[in-house]
């Protein structure tokens, strides 16, 4: 094990104190608390840097980024995958916290006058100061929506974007915490299939970057845990529909999204050729009239599921033909 040099571990225990030391004004503000000239500056830097990155302009764009995003290999993916998103929608800031910080390992800036939604933001003092800017889609009843998240420090060479990432905030409507509350009441009501469809959904918008932390997280994974080990001792694939009359198998179930949200879509066996449309839409029609006894509430609180029947099993290796149907039930 290599020993420290004595002058390197005396700076390294300094480090804290030194952050602590060089403002008077240790803390976090939050949107118009932040002070108006610095507001106005970040928001130009903010400005400019998703210019850049709307237009694909790495060469102007990289002015703004600090040495170790320059040198990081998924920088340039990242970029792609919030061009796309930016795409799809249009962008506001609906949360900005200007920050001087007081520890360098990690600070936490707390939220928690917003009910069930409380949480933190936990991040590295990668700088004394720094900005965090979370932007929302524009479209505000979008039933999915995605957060994009930078964050920004200054360093002795100026302020530079030193992080960006985007991560799912809403699925239908709804935050992980009022998905888990939920899949409780679902849980509650005896549709434990439905509570544990509903919690994978929670956890899928439970981080919608990597410092947001919400206080119920802990209670939330341990559901998960709990309503999925249920689910799994009490329901195994193949479902024979046996109250269909020509007991279809369902072999699958699985999250789907689109603009209009994420519903599940449930893939089974036919015997029925899928070339024989008429006969399928029939079988369909009393598959849908018992799914929700077969899975309890899987037909509860969506707008719509999507079915697919198929001759033969699906392959991950190539397109098998199949019937499918979006059963619209709002």
């Amino acid at each position: 094990m290599k020993t420290l040099n004595p002058l390197k571990l005396i700076y390294c225990l300094l480090i804290p104190v030194l952050l602590q030391s060089c403002s008077s004004e240790i803390g976090a503000w939050k949107n118009d608390k932040i002070k108006q000239s610095n507001r106005d500056e970040l928001h130009d830097l903010n400005n400019q840097v998703f210019k850049f990155i709307k237009a694909d302009d790495s060469k102007s764009l990289s002015a703004y980024l600090s040495k170790e995003l320059l040198e990081n290999n998924y920088t340039g993916a990242t970029f792609d995958m919030i061009r796309g998103e930016m795409r799809r929608d249009s962008f506001i800031n609906f949360s900005e916290y200007y920050t001087v910080n007081k520890y360098i390992l990690a600070d936490t800036i707390d939220n928690l006058n917003l009910g069930i939604n409380n949480h933190k933001l936990i991040f590295p003092g990668t700088a004394e100061e720094m900005y965090i800017s979370l932007f929302l889609p524009k479209t505000k009843n979008a039933p999915n929506k995605t957060m994009i998240t930078a964050i920004y420090a200054h360093f002795n060479y100026g302020w530079k974007l030193s992080k960006l990432e985007a991560g799912p905030y809403t699925i239908n409507g709804k935050t992980a915490p009022e998905l888990y509350e939920q899949a409780k009441a679902e849980y509650k009501q005896g549709y434990l299939f439905a509570a544990a469809n509903t919690m994978s959904l929670a956890a899928g918008c439970s981080r919608p970057n990597s410092i947001w932390i919400y206080s119920k997280e802990e209670e939330l994974y341990g559901f998960l845990k709990r309503a999925a080990n249920e689910a799994n001792v009490k329901y195994h694939y193949p479902v024979i529909l046996d109250k269909v009359s020509t007991k279809p198998r369902i072999i699958r179930i699985y999250n789907t999204s689109s603009a209009g949200g994420t519903y599940p879509n449930i893939v089974y066996m036919t015997k029925i050729s899928i070339k024989n449309t008429a006969a399928i839409k029939t079988e369909n029609d009393e598959v849908r009239k018992v799914i929700g006894e077969a899975l309890p509430g899987i037909d509860k609180n969506k707008k719509y599921i999507i079915y697919a029947a198929y001759n033969e099993m699906p392959s991950s290796e190539r397109l098998v033909p199949h019937f499918e149907y979006k059963d619209v039930l709002q």
